[in-house]
């Protein structure tokens, strides 16, 4: 028997008109399947392993949106594949790839190194339409990660978060189309502690505020808690001139409690020429 070692990543040009989804081939005999954590919790981290059972060529379809299961130990994270990947195989042929997965379960300990997977079912209907939206477009696995998290875990939006790359706020703006929520001004970027998935510990916030002046002052900029308290002076008296504005920033956020905080932008006098909200 010859056995194919091939990535699913080279076989885009497979046509899917006939395609049957993996879980139904499955459950009909037709294949059998075994998945395996290849090491890590995002991008192709699952090992696929699949046997054609029938004497007739059959073409595997991967979903997007499906979620293998940890089925060897439920304290390690799911994955949620969020590539479509669709594999020919020939009668009796036995055919190994990769999957492109991420975690999603935050709170779960990280995948185990050849760790089983079941098939599982396809997920919710918004990780669903999620997992489409990121197969048809490139994303950094750092943002992909957070939006999933978003919906699966109830993640803040505001940590679907790398650098400035432009790409990813289209990622941002459609999770959250898909939550309902405001695409929050700011970024929050969390403490990478070994061992676990998420830390749920944010370390540094940034982002750009905007308003604009009607006269030539010093703006002074601080950060207050939602008691009023004075947290951070970000920036002061520095003198601005008449027009619009636009301020970077950037100041660390670990040592704050988890809650609602405003930042005020102060003339000379003291008098608020502008104001965000931003919450941990």
């Amino acid at each position: 028997m010859r056995t194919l070692y091939l990535t699913l990543l080279l076989l885009g040009a497979v046509s899917t008109s006939s395609a049957e989804s993996i879980q139904k081939l499955i459950e009909t005999g037709k294949i059998r399947a075994l998945f395996r954590s290849a090491g890590g919790n995002s991008g192709y981290c699952v090992e696929m392993k699949v046997k054609n059972m029938t004497n007739q060529p059959i073409i595997v379809d991967v979903e997007p949106g499906r979620r293998l299961e940890s089925s060897a130990d439920s304290s390690r994270q799911d994955l949620l594949i969020v590539k479509n990947e669709t594999v020919r195989i020939a009668a009796g042929q036995i055919f190994l790839g990769k999957i492109f997965a991420f975690c999603c379960q935050s709170k779960n300990g990280l995948p185990r190194k050849g760790g089983a997977y079941s098939v599982g079912a396809m997920a919710s209907a918004g990780l669903v339409k999620l997992a489409q939206f990121i197969s048809n477009n490139n994303f950094s696995n750092s943002a992909i990660q957070n939006s999933i998290w978003v919906l699966s875990d109830k993640h803040k939006l505001s940590g679907v978060y790398e650098g400035d790359q432009a790409e990813n706020e289209e990622l941002r703006r459609y999770t959250a189309e898909l939550t309902g929520v405001t695409v929050p001004w700011y970024y929050i970027s969390y403490k990478n502690i070994p061992g676990m998935v998420f830390s749920d510990k944010a370390s540094t916030l940034s982002g750009r505020i905007n308003y604009e002046l009607k006269k030539n002052t010093s703006v002074t900029i601080i950060v207050k808690n939602s008691n009023g308290m004075l947290i951070r002076v970000l920036q002061e008296k520095k003198a601005q001139q008449t027009g619009k504005q636009t301020v970077p920033v950037t100041f660390p956020v670990a040592a704050l409690s988890k809650g609602k905080y405003q930042i005020l932008v102060l003339d000379e006098n003291t008098n608020i020429i502008h104001s965000r909200e931003f919450e941990l």
